[in-house]
């Protein structure tokens, strides 16, 4: 029980010095992206249609963001369904490290994005992660909490039952892009979820008839200068829903 006291006391500590982190890579990260403004070709040696998802995961951060500029947004109405996600190259050890506790940590593993068009061109969405029943928070402290308990119990050889929840809901439209001139899927958090992740924000474009590129950032962590890169694949499954659907 003292070991679990020390770290959860321990937790302030070590999100202020993950936020020390990010400060100084912001201001660190002045150095202009080579990619962006060349061709899908000139990044990758293949047509766009021709890119894998196991490209995407051999691409770098730099590489992803120059060929996400040169896609285009989706038809809203194709953004429908659950589908799988996967996080790509963040930059360095502990962008990647970050990310991947985010994600596939402290929320559990992370499964899917979600979208359901509700109107012309606004809609909503989720992600569904796979977590230990009784496990679900969706406040960040707490929940890093609760995979504290998942850590030392897996430790133990304590084995608990799994279930997928879906949460972490958004409001979805197509609008102006932060990164440039052109449009993107939006992925909004604020009106849905707790501080942080009311501060992230996500835009996704088409790659090819499977692939989707996301750019996903967060206020909080100096947002551009912080970019953490995704891929949805599909054809997705059909729309679930959240497990605590909507307000109204």
């Amino acid at each position: 029980m003292r070991i679990i006291k020390s770290f959860i006391l321990s937790i302030p500590y070590s999100i202020a010095l993950v936020f020390l982190w990010f400060s100084i890579s912001s201001i660190l990260r002045i150095k202009p992206n080579p990619y962006v403004g060349k061709s899908i070709k000139a990044i990758t040696s293949k047509d766009r249609e021709d890119i894998t998802l196991e490209d995407l995961t051999h691409m770098n951060r730099d590489q992803l963001v120059g060929v996400f500029h040169q896609l285009t947004t989706p038809e809203f109405e194709e953004m429908h369904g659950e589908f799988k996600a996967l996080l790509l190259d963040s930059g360095s050890v502990i962008h990647r490290l970050c990310g991947d506790i985010y994600l596939n940590g402290i929320w559990g593993r992370w499964l899917t994005k979600a979208f359901e068009p509700v109107g012309k061109n606004h809609g909503h969405g989720y992600n569904s992660f796979r977590m230990p029943k009784d496990r679900v928070d969706e406040n960040v402290i707490m929940a890093i909490v609760n995979w504290t308990i998942r850590t030392i119990k897996g430790a133990l050889g304590l084995k608990e039952e799994e279930q997928i929840v879906r949460k972490m809901r958004n409001k979805t439209r197509i609008g102006d892009s932060i990164y440039d001139d052109k449009k993107s899927f939006h992925l909004e958090y604020h009106d849905y979820t707790p501080f942080p992740t009311s501060t992230m924000k996500d835009e996704v474009r088409k790659l090819n008839h499977n692939l989707y590129l996301g750019l996903g950032i967060l206020t909080v962590t100096f947002g551009k200068r912080n970019i953490f890169p995704f891929v949805l694949i599909g054809p997705p499954d059909k729309w679930v829903g959240p497990d605590e659907g909507y307000p109204g």
